[in-house]
């Protein structure tokens, strides 16, 4: 999971991190690129810029990366991957409350882990990426059909009326929706905190799937 400490973002440089196991140690280079996207941009998010960041040789990225030259795009092929897993394991079981389920699925979009500054903002440079580039166009792709497959499972159990739209348009409503409130946070918290959020989010839900 990303978890990035935004307090130390100023920081010039991490001293140099101690031996980690392989897994904690990727965790910690994708965090730290997360973080530099936010702040820097692609441009400034370089491979010796994050290796600065966390400490380590330049070398080491060979070693939890397909392709340094290419760390940009699996740093968001491993963003989409870990947040469709954390939102298959949050919503947990559906056909007893699939109303709560969507709740859940709201509440896991706008956790601290996935609403945090520096993921927001490095989200917000890969949607600029997916609109020149077309191996960000096809991670996109591939991750908003398995979100919209995860909420037209919710949705699909849930009562409605036979003047609701199609169940495809409300899942795409909702969806457009979720992502505007994910920016509108991200800009301001205090204007649009968490909690409005997510009870937008149920507001929306409630009136496309149960008008």
């Amino acid at each position: 999971m990303i978890e990035t400490d935004i307090a130390a973002r100023d920081r010039p440089k991490r001293a140099r991190a101690k031996r980690q196991p392989p897994l904690e140690r990727r965790q910690d280079l994708l965090a730290v690129t997360v973080s530099c996207l936010a702040r820097l941009g692609p441009k400034g998010t370089t491979g010796r810029e994050i290796c600065r960041q966390a400490g380590v040789s330049h070398g080491l990225l060979r070693h939890y990366f397909r392709n340094p030259d290419n760390l940009l795009l699996e740093t968001y092929e491993l963003l989409c991957e870990q947040l469709i897993t954390h939102l298959e394991a949050e919503i947990g079981e559906i056909d007893d409350d699939p109303g709560a389920a969507l709740t859940r699925f709201f509440s896991a979009a706008f956790s601290k882990q996935w609403a945090s500054p520096d993921v927001i903002g490095a989200w917000m440079v890969f949607w600029q990426l997916v609109r020149s580039r077309e191996d960000f166009a096809a991670v996109s792709a591939s991750f908003n059909e398995r979100q919209r497959a995860l909420m037209d499972r919710i949705a699909s159990r849930i009562p409605r009326s036979e003047s609701a739209p199609p169940l495809a348009d409300s899942v795409a409503i909702l969806s457009a929706v979720l992502d505007g409130l994910w920016i509108e946070f991200y800009l301001s918290e205090e204007r649009t905190p968490k909690e409005r959020c997510i009870a937008l989010c149920e507001e929306t839900a409630a009136r496309l799937f149960k008008c």
